[in-house]
C-alpha cells in the first residue's frame, strides 16, 4: 500500500500553492578600467581607478559600503561610505557617468570599458558636472509616481490571482 502511495505521488503532476518568485538570470559582461570618484561634500573626495563592474551600483559596491532601498528591481542609493541622504538638509547622492547625470537607478545603468563614474553628495540646488540635478520636488514626485505605479501593479496582480 505504501509503495502505491509513493508511486502515485511520484507520477502525479505537482502543484504549488501561492505565487512563486520569478527570477530573471541574465549574464552581463563586466566592463573594465572604470574610474570612480565619490565627493562626500565636506571636502573629502575618494578616488578609485581600474575597477570592473557591470553597472554603477555594483562598481561602487566593489570598493565602498552602499546602503540601498529597493523599489521592485530598482535601487535607490540611501548612503555611501556611511554618509546618509538627509531630507532635512536636502542632500542626496547623485551619480554622473562620463559627465552626464544618471538617468536611471544606479543598478540599471550598464557601464562600459573606461567609463568615469562620479557620485556627489549634494543639495538639490547644486550644479552637476554638466547639468543641474533634479530639485527635491521632482524627487518627491518621482517617488510618489513610482509608489502609485507599484500599488497599481499589486492590485492587478491580486485581481489576476483571484480570477
Amino acid at each position: 500500500m505504501l509503495s502505491l502511495v509513493v508511486f502515485l505521488l511520484a507520477v502525479s503532476p505537482s502543484r504549488t500553492m501561492g505565487a512563486a518568485p520569478i527570477h530573471h538570470t541574465e549574464f552581463i559582461a563586466s566592463a573594465t578600467n572604470i574610474s570612480l570618484q565619490v565627493d562626500i561634500g565636506n571636502g573629502t573626495v575618494l578616488n578609485h581607478q581600474g575597477l570592473t563592474g557591470s553597472n554603477v551600483l555594483d562598481t561602487t559596491e566593489s570598493v565602498l559600503s552602499v546602503g540601498v532601498s529597493w523599489y521592485g528591481n530598482l535601487a535607490f542609493v540611501e548612503s555611501i561610505a556611511g554618509v546618509v541622504n538627509s531630507q532635512v538638509e536636502g542632500r542626496w547622492w547623485q551619480y554622473w557617468v562620463n559627465g552626464e547625470l544618471g538617468p536611471v537607478a544606479a543598478n540599471a545603468y550598464q557601464v562600459s570599458d573606461g567609463d568615469s563614474i562620479v557620485w556627489r553628495y549634494t543639495d538639490s540646488q547644486a550644479e552637476g558636472l554638466e547639468e543641474k540635478g533634479p530639485d527635491s520636488t521632482q524627487l518627491y514626485e518621482a517617488l510618489i509616481l513610482a509608489g502609485l505605479g507599484l500599488g497599481f501593479l499589486a492590485i492587478l496582480f491580486v485581481a489576476s490571482r483571484r480570477s
